[in-house]
């Protein structure tokens, strides 16, 4: 089986939990269970944000040339092994899975 990575490209945030400031985002709650889970079941996952880690956005033309088209409305975009997955929303756990079988 290929080594499978799974990048994540995210808005600016305080933080990519969802439990940060007065409202919580359940659908970024979710989305760092699925996270979880993934990295638990042996997968690499690697979660940038924006304004954490801008050289990664720097150094994927994929998804800079998104950045650049439309600024942060087509964040996040989900990768795996380099191919996008998602661009606008977050993959569920199924669709990630789905996806990684699929290689």
């Amino acid at each position: 089986m290929e080594k499978i990575k799974i990048s994540v490209y995210e808005p600016p945030m305080c933080c990519s939990s969802g439990v940060c400031g007065p409202d919580v985002d359940d659908q970024l709650v979710e989305f760092s269970q699925t996270v979880k889970k993934l990295k638990e079941e042996g997968y690499t996952v690697e979660r940038n944000s924006m304004n954490h880690n801008p050289f990664a956005f720097q150094n994927n033309q994929a998804v800079l040339s998104q950045v650049n088209d439309s600024g942060t409305e087509n964040l996040p975009i989900i990768e795996i092994n380099g191919e996008i997955l998602t661009i606008g929303e977050y993959a569920s756990y199924e669709e990630i899975k789905a996806a990684a079988d699929k290689i």
